[in-house]
């Protein structure tokens, strides 16, 4: 039972940082946004493509992870 519990923690806490970390990066993606638009616009929407695109890949990756552990 108390692999279960370290395991509920651990999911909890990487759950945690993964949607502050990518609040954060919402939050900070319209200065982002206009710094990089203002050098070239295709770019800018490239970053915000790579940002929307950023939590399925991670997504993806824990589960092949996952996956490789069993």
């Amino acid at each position: 039972m108390a692999d279960n519990n370290e395991y509920d923690r651990k999911t909890l806490v990487t759950a945690a940082a993964i949607f502050i970390g990518f609040a954060l990066i919402l939050y900070f993606l319209p200065n982002i946004m206009i710094a990089v638009g203002g050098e070239n616009r295709w770019l800018a929407g490239a970053v915000v493509a790579a940002v929307l695109v950023l939590p399925f890949v991670g997504l993806w990756l824990r589960g092949r992870w996952r996956r490789k552990d069993r």
